[in-house]
């Protein structure tokens, strides 16, 4: 491809040659035996993606990456298309949350008379509290408050820097109040803080360091969530809080739209800023080739009369020098030299292509508001395109690196876009492309300046309409990318996607072709995924549109067959019991046929929930109400239920929803008794991560007295064996009764390994509350019928709580306990052996259906236990 030129040395152009053969870069390569020697010129050129799928001999060939991996190495691409986006992501906390502002820490803020914390200084922990609120900020545009932002966003990084000795084992969080929509945009400016957040997070791995981003909400709220996340685990180190979820930024897979209409007509002007060398170089010829529009760049460099052959640099510095420069200087001479007679030929090679007259160079400090709006105030006719190309690296870590380099980096993306805004006001483009970065999606360690302006890209572009920003990798062949020195490195670190140009050039069509489908997209491959998977394993699934933490999310939902309706508020969804494949029912037998623990019904009144509000996971049940058995009266008749799931509300706190069972009633011959009855019916209140248990004090043994579980007895109406024979060592004591925890972890792996609810285990703990003596000798046999209130703590499930290593202990109070007292007051209680409370149940009322004998074992049913053996 024209104007694409690599210049390579020795060993690294021998290696560039290699790659080439292998399917790397094309365009012209300059071999040069020493730095001072004169180039040696050859000129590569690469069939076009098709050629390529032709003369591959499988192209059906596929392998265990998802197919939209294959369909690009088919097509010879090494990069895959994703959009940015806010998406639900659950809190899950794994310690205990601490203080949002420790006494010792130090306080940067723009809130008016907050006082926490010290507000000067070094400390290990640093907080960052940022006021977005006035309107003028919901806009890219200059304004005083963004003037004053940009400063705090500067004196945030030096804090940073003073603080870097420090930090190791400290933590570092930035607030931003009013950066997010209650719909879930970040609003512009809240990048600048986000971007470099993600950076300072990879350099600082030893220190907590985490962004969040809320509403305008009062400052009490904020603080809350930052100690909530202080204690949570995150997927990257920035959370969004807006519309009542917590929300984390992903990129997901995604092709590129189809587009039929050219995106420029005929005589379309396009506007550059920057683009004469690097990356934007191709793209511009790209665009002359296929387009021929009015082309202006904006730029820096001072252009020489004519492009002039190549330069040898040992003799020009050696010229320099003996006119009394220094070496340093005449090398940045040459390189400034060297790079305007690149833009010049850049610029004579676009005006070939797009005709004579058709291309304008407008020399300006992109920087300087002044400089671009005269630039822009010579420039006729409304703009097609604007393309905001310009960028420059300096990267180093955040103690090495100078504010006056911090500054460079981040204005020459933030101040030009914002002088750009500026200077084109009342005569907007009709499409706008920001050249982003996928350091934008990630941080990057020593890039806080620069991660931190393609953030502040990405917001922009979320705000504005016909804006689109793209988030490159490093390209193979131009830019940062091919510098000898930087190709090194990437060989090395193996994070970076070298991006031949011509696939670069192919992405950027394709994306300006379907402009403006997203706002914000970055281009990665397989180094990418590869580094993400090793930093943040669950990131990609997460991407993949997995909420992260929802466990109903990652893997199935095996009460949910069929979801027949579904909007924002309700859900309508089938499952069919069959022995088949329930064969654990023949387990749990009620007048010898096989029926479902009432036990169960949170089990499937959360998969429901959780199927309508993906992002949330159930932590309480309210009101549960057993009316009809769910039976399966012979094994070749199956029985379809329908699970409704209608949410009540939602908040940033909790969403509440309300789930029924039905089905039709049939007898055991077959006879349909009753259509559309209620089985069951549940409210169930979700949350964004699990709650953690109270306190309890475990009894002593002083009193107790054993007790045979009566739903293990042969011949007992309500039969219980193998997987829910569930406990051990009942007994009764003084304050109430008591059981242990016996739970068969290969069993509830046979049977349960999918459920959301410790289900066997609120099955064995609901059961203690019978153990009593009736009349000297009798205990109940009873079926629980409703049940006020379920708190689930930690987010265990039976399998988690068979792996552990110390008991569960069970207990219900009180010890005058009555299951059938129309107004209860109970508690049955699973604790583990540090006295943390795994799961409640509160006010029971259960049916009694019968009484075993503690002596002998012989069950009796209740009509002839009344009538004979009650007092």
């Amino acid at each position: 491809m024209s104007g694409a030129r690599t210049n390579l040395l020795g060993a690294q152009g021998a290696r560039e040659l290699i790659a080439f053969l292998e399917g790397g870069g094309d365009g012209t390569i300059e071999l040069r035996p020493d730095p001072g020697a004169r180039p040696r010129l050859i000129r590569l050129t690469r069939p076009t993606g098709q050629d390529a799928t032709d003369r591959l001999t499988d192209p059906t060939r596929r392998d265990d990456t998802a197919a939209r991996d294959t369909t690009e190495r088919v097509s010879g691409r090494l990069l895959d298309r994703h959009v940015f986006e806010l998406a639900p992501d659950p809190r899950r906390p794994v310690r205990a949350a601490p203080p949002a502002v420790p006494p010792d820490a130090v306080v940067l803020t723009n809130v008016a008379g907050f006082a926490a914390g010290r507000g000067d200084g070094v400390s290990a922990h640093v907080r960052v509290i940022v006021d977005a609120t006035d309107p003028r900020l919901r806009a890219a545009r200059w304004s005083q408050q963004a003037e004053d932002l940009l400063d705090l966003h500067e004196r945030t990084f030096i804090k940073a820097k003073e603080c870097a000795p420090h930090l190791d084992g400290g933590s570092f969080v930035v607030s931003v109040i009013g950066g997010v929509t209650e719909a879930g945009v970040p609003l512009p400016f809240t990048g600048l803080f986000t971007g470099l957040v993600k950076s300072l997070a990879l350099e600082f791995p030893g220190a907590d360091v985490l962004a969040t981003v809320h509403q305008d909400v009062p400052l009490d709220e904020v603080l809350a969530t930052v100690s909530a996340e202080l204690g949570a685990r995150r997927l990257i180190p920035v959370t969004y809080h807006a519309g009542g979820l917590r929300l984390t930024p992903r990129a997901v897979p995604t092709p590129v739209p189809p587009s039929e209409a050219p995106p420029l007509g005929p005589d379309a002007l396009v506007v550059a800023a920057g683009g004469a060398r690097g990356i934007g170089a191709p793209i511009l010829e790209a665009l002359a080739a296929r387009h021929r529009p009015r082309l202006v760049v904006l730029g820096s460099s001072e252009l020489p009369d004519e492009a002039g052959e190549e330069l040898d640099r040992s003799a020009f510095i050696r010229a320099e020098v003996r006119q009394g420069a220094s070496v340093p200087e005449a090398n940045a001479r040459f390189d400034r030299l060297g790079e305007a007679r690149q833009v010049r030929r850049t610029l004579a090679g676009l005006e070939r292509l797009c005709g004579p007259g058709r291309v304008r160079y407008l020399r300006c400090d992109l920087r300087d508001g002044g400089a671009v709006e005269r630039a822009l105030a010579t420039v006729d006719g409304p703009i097609d395109l604007l393309l905001n190309i310009a960028g420059t690296n300096r990267a180093s870590g955040v103690a090495a690196k100078s504010v006056a380099d911090f500054r460079a980096v981040r204005d020459l993306k933030v101040r030009a876009y914002l002088n750009l805004k500026q200077a084109t006001r009342g005569r907007e483009p009709r499409l706008w492309c920001n050249f982003g970065s996928f350091i934008g999606l990630t941080g990057q360690r020593g890039e806080t300046d620069y991660g931190a302006a393609n953030d502040f890209l990405n917001t922009s572009a979320m705000n504005a309409g016909g804006e689109f920003t793209i988030g490159w990798t490093l390209w193979r062949d131009l830019g940062l990318g091919a510098t000898p020195l930087m190709r090194d490195f990437l060989e090395g670190s193996g994070e970076f996607t070298p991006t031949p140009t011509e696939e670069g050039v192919d992405h950027f069509m394709a994306e300006l072709a379907a402009a403006p489908n997203a706002p914000v997209t970055v281009f990665f491959g397989d180094k990418e995924r590869a580094a993400i998977r090793a930093a943040v394993p669950e990131f990609l699934e997460f991407s993949a549109g997995a909420p992260s933490g929802a466990r109903a999310a990652t893997r199935p939902l095996p009460y949910i067959d069929r979801v027949l309706r579904r909007d924002a508020a309700e859900l309508v969804a089938e499952r069919t019991f069959s022995m088949d494949r329930d064969g654990y029912l023949d387990l749990h037998q009620v007048r010898g046929y096989p029926t479902l623990p009432g036990t169960f019904v949170p089990e499937l009144a959360a998969q429901a929930a959780v199927a309508l509000v993906p992002g949330r996971v159930p932590v309480v049940f309210e009101d549960l109400r057993l009316e009809s058995f769910l039976r399966i009266y012979r094994a070749d008749r199956p029985e379809v239920k329908r699970l409704t799931a209608r949410l009540l509300r939602a908040d940033e706190r909790e969403s509440v929803v309300a789930v029924k069972v039905l089905g039709d009633v049939v007898a055991p011959n077959g006879v349909t008794v009753a259509r559309d009855r209620v089985h069951f019916s549940v409210t169930v209140r979700l949350r964004d991560a699990p709650v953690p248990g109270p306190a309890w004090t475990h009894w002593d043994e002083h009193g107790s007295r054993p007790l045979r579980d009566p739903y293990h007895v042969p011949g007992s109406e309500v039969l219980l064996r193998e997987v829910f024979a569930s406990t051990t060592g009942t007994r009764t004591h003084p304050l109430g009764r008591r059981g242990r925890l016996a739970l068969d972890a290969p069993a509830l792996g046979r049977w349960f390994p999918d459920l959301l609810v410790p289900s066997v285990t609120l099955d064995g703990l609901v059961r203690v509350a019978v153990l009593e003596r009736v009349a000297g000798r009798w205990t109940p046999v009873a079926i629980p019928r409703s049940i006020r209130r379920i708190d689930l703590y930690g987010g265990h499930t039976d399998l988690t709580l068979a792996a552990l290593t110390e008991p569960v202990e069970l207990y219900v109070t009180p010890v005058d306990l009555d299951l059938e007292d129309p107004e209860p007051d109970n508690r049955a209680i699973a604790v583990a052996s540090s006295g943390e409370v795994l799961l409640q149940v509160k006010d029971i009322i259960g049916a009694v259906v019968g009484f075993v004998d503690q002596e002998t074992g012989e069950y009796v049913d209740r009509e002839r236990f009344d009538r004979e053996e009650r007092p």
